[in-house]
């Protein structure tokens, strides 16, 4: 793009500045030679004025006469070149100075062509490339941040996905904990209550079989002193049954 543009700009400016040069320097050497011209024949002119008024006083003004009229033809004949001209030096074309121009304007393009663009265009596709290169590299670089970024808040996101299941698993652990603390120490109360129950009724029938024996020799010493004879075992067995229907129940 810089080279497509670069060379018109760069042709059109070395044409405006050889033809621009050149056609100064030719209305310059116009306007000199015209000036020289007139020099010179003012000067002829005042010359053969100061001969004819050294040699003839009488011939002095006819000489002085025709020197102004040489003067003024002269004059005349130049102002009648511009006249019949009618163009401005600068506007005027000559086919000699455009060939030469466009000659000198190839030449210094051909020179720019081969030692000067390659040069500057490399230097520019080089930038240009370097530039290119290091946008490709911070893209390159922002995607991998990018990409590195979302990795660490996946792993950020399944972090926190784990320690909520851990503190769901704890808390359900610590709940089935409490609850089986609490199942064992019921289960634990009930098998104290138990073992006191049956502590309880192995001693009311420890204390029933000592009060019966104890009742059991009483009624026997009783009954003998009434009865005044021994009793066999089925008396014996007979009154303890007796005597317990008659106790008042604790139960």
């Amino acid at each position: 793009m810089l080279s497509t543009i670069g060379r018109p700009l760069v042709a059109l400016s070395l044409l405006l500045f050889v033809t621009g040069d050149t056609s100064l320097v030719r209305a310059d050497e116009e306007a000199s030679g015209k000036k020289a011209d007139v020099a010179e024949v003012e000067s002829g002119d005042v010359t053969d004025a100061d001969h004819q008024h050294d040699d003839h006083p009488a011939a002095e003004h006819d000489g002085h006469a025709e020197g102004v009229g040489h003067g003024e033809s002269g004059h005349g004949g130049h102002g009648e070149h511009a006249e019949a001209d009618g163009t401005p030096p600068l506007l005027t074309f000559d086919m000699g100075s455009a060939v030469c121009n466009l000659a000198i304007f190839l030449g210094v393009l051909a020179i720019l062509s081969k030692f000067v663009w390659p040069v500057i265009l490399g230097g520019l596709q080089a930038r240009e490339d370097k530039i290119h290169g290091e946008l490709e590299q911070a893209a390159k670089a922002n995607a991998e941040a990018k990409a590195l970024l979302d990795n660490y808040q996946s792993k950020i996101d399944e972090a926190s996905t784990k320690v909520q299941t851990m503190l769901a698993e704890a808390r359900k652990d610590s709940e089935a904990a409490g609850q089986r603390i609490v199942d064992e120490a019921k289960a634990e109360a009930e098998r104290q209550r138990q073992r006191a129950v049956s502590d309880i009724e192995t001693a009311k029938k420890v204390a029933i079989a000592e009060l019966a024996g104890q009742t059991s020799d009483m009624a026997i010493n009783v009954a003998k002193s009434i009865v005044g004879r021994e009793l066999n075992p089925g008396d014996h067995a007979e009154l303890i049954r007796q005597s317990l229907e008659r106790m008042p129940s604790n139960n």
